[in-house]
C-alpha cells in the first residue's frame, strides 16, 4: 500500500438543483443528460447495498482505525444516497416517473431476481455474505476510478453542466476516493482476501454495473416526451469525444483489480479529493447542513 489512510469526513450537504431544471442540463445534449440521470436514479439503492455489505461484517472488525474507517465510509454512503435521491423530485416535475424505474430496479437487482438467485445458488449465508462483500469491493474500484478520470479533467467531463450538480457530482467523486480501500480492507480481514471469490464479485459486479446504467439510461430516452429521435445522431457526435475518453480512463483504472495482489491504495490519487474539497472549502462551509 502507497498511500496513507486518513480518517474518513462525513460532509452533510445540500446541494441546490434550481438550474438543473433545464431538461437538458448537460451541456443541452439529451443523449448526455439522461446517462446522468440513469446514474442519479441507480446510485441510491446502489448505495444501500455498500452500506449492507459492509455493515454485516462491522462487528466482526478486529482493526480499531478500520472499524473507525467504516463509520465514515457509511456516513458518506448515505449523503450520497439522500442527495442523489433527492434530485429525483427535479426529475418528476420534468416529467419523468422515476418510481417506476427505480422499483424495477430494486426488484430486479436487489428484491425479487438477481441478489436472491445468487444467494440461492451459493445456498450457504456465509458465503453468499463474502459474495455481496466482494461484489461491494470491485463496485467501489469501479466508482473510485470513474471519480479519478472525471477529477483529473473535470472540464472536459462535466463541461456545461450547471454549477450546483457540477459540484455534486465532484463531491461524490472526491468522497468516493476518500473511501476508495474500506470495502477492500474489510474483504481482506474478514474474507482473507479470497481471490476467487474476489474475481467473481469483480465479474458479477461488471454486468450489474453496466447492466443497470445502461437500462437507465434506455429508460430516460424512452420517457422522454420532448425528445426528438432525429437529434440522435447529432446527440451522440457531440458526446462520443467525452465518452470514449470517459471509458478508455475507465478500462486503464479498472483493470488493475484483476491482480492477485492488487490493493486500492497502490493507486496514488487522494490528492484529487483533498484538492477539490481544499478549493471549494467556503461553498461546503455554506451548503453544510
Amino acid at each position: 500500500m502507497s498511500e496513507k489512510q486518513e480518517k474518513i469526513k462525513v460532509r452533510r450537504v445540500q446541494f441546490g438543483h434550481d438550474s438543473t431544471a433545464q431538461r437538458y442540463w448537460f451541456n443541452g445534449n439529451a443523449f448526455a443528460t439522461h446517462f446522468l440521470n440513469s446514474l442519479h436514479s441507480v446510485f441510491p439503492d446502489g448505495e444501500r447495498l455498500f452500506i449492507r455489505s459492509v455493515r454485516y461484517y462491522e462487528k466482526l472488525i478486529q482493526n480499531p482505525e478500520l472499524k473507525e474507517r467504516v463509520k465514515g465510509f457509511i456516513g458518506q454512503e448515505v449523503q450520497h444516497g439522500l442527495q442523489h435521491q433527492k434530485f429525483f423530485e427535479t426529475l418528476k416535475e420534468q416529467g419523468f416517473d422515476v418510481d417506476v424505474f427505480v422499483q424495477w430496479y430494486k426488484d430486479a437487482a436487489y428484491e425479487k431476481y438477481l441478489e436472491p438467485f445468487f444467494r440461492a445458488i451459493i445456498g450457504s449465508k456465509r458465503l453468499a455474505d463474502m459474495g455481496s462483500l466482494s461484489v461491494t469491493a470491485a463496485l467501489e474500484h469501479y466508482t473510485a476510478t470513474l471519480a479519478e478520470v472525471v477529477l483529473k479533467d473535470p472540464d472536459t467531463f462535466l463541461q456545461g453542466v450547471p454549477d450546483d450538480m457540477k459540484k455534486m457530482l465532484m463531491w461524490h467523486a472526491a468522497e468516493e476516493i476518500e473511501h476508495k480501500s474500506v470495502a477492500y480492507d474489510v474483504y481482506v480481514e474478514q474474507c482473507d482476501n479470497n481471490y476467487p471469490m474476489r474475481m467473481f464479485g469483480f465479474t458479477t459486479a461488471t454486468i450489474f454495473f453496466f447492466f443497470f446504467i445502461a437500462s437507465g439510461w434506455g429508460w430516460y430516452i424512452a420517457n422522454d416526451k420532448e425528445w426528438k429521435w432525429s437529434d440522435l445522431p447529432g446527440n451522440i457526435l457531440q458526446a462520443a469525444p467525452v465518452y470514449l475518453n470517459l471509458a478508455w480512463g475507465f478500462i486503464q483504472g479498472a483493470i488493475p483489480y484483476l491482480k492477485p495482489d492488487f490493493h486500492p491504495d497502490q493507486i496514488s490519487n487522494t490528492q484529487l479529493a483533498k484538492q477539490f474539497f481544499d478549493l471549494q472549502s467556503q461553498y461546503f462551509a455554506e451548503r453544510s447542513a
